[in-house]
């Protein structure tokens, strides 16, 4: 039976190691990615890792120190290939840490406007204390500040 040595990674971090899984049949690299992480390859794998990712790029090698080359998701793990000489899958999933903060923290108007500040590095108008200050000028201070 055909077998692929697979490494699941995100930005720097090894979420999966170096690990071999059988190929029960042609499929796609990105197939053969959801079979592992719903358990239908190998129920008793170690991988815990959300349905939800999305893989940014697929790498392939011979071996897991020889030079990679990036492929398509779409393409198929020839079964001749891996029963000869085996091959080394390595799934880059997408960052997606920023677009999660973003999500929660944005719940209304203010906590908007607040995120943008700080994203984008702007300063908000500073207000001199006026000795006479009506109800109005005290709230848009206390907003600002």
């Amino acid at each position: 039976m055909p077998f692929a040595n697979i490494r699941i990674s995100k930005e720097s971090r090894v979420l999966h190691g170096w690990y071999i899984y059988p190929i029960p049949y042609e499929m796609s690299i990105k197939g053969f990615f959801e079979k592992l992480i719903t358990k239908e390859i190998s129920p008793e794998c170690g991988i815990t890792i959300e349905v939800s990712e999305v893989i940014e790029h697929v790498e392939l090698s011979e071996t897991s120190a020889s030079t990679a080359i990036q492929v398509s998701p779409d393409c198929n793990i020839i079964v001749e290939l891996t029963s000869s000489m085996g091959v080394h899958i390595h799934y880059q999933l997408k960052n997606d840490t920023i677009a999660t903060p973003d999500l929660i923290l944005q719940c209304n108007c203010f906590m908007i406007m607040m995120q943008n500040v700080h994203q984008t590095q702007l300063h908000l108008l500073t207000f001199s204390q006026l000795v006479k200050a009506n109800c109005k000028q005290i709230l848009c201070s206390n907003l600002v500040s």
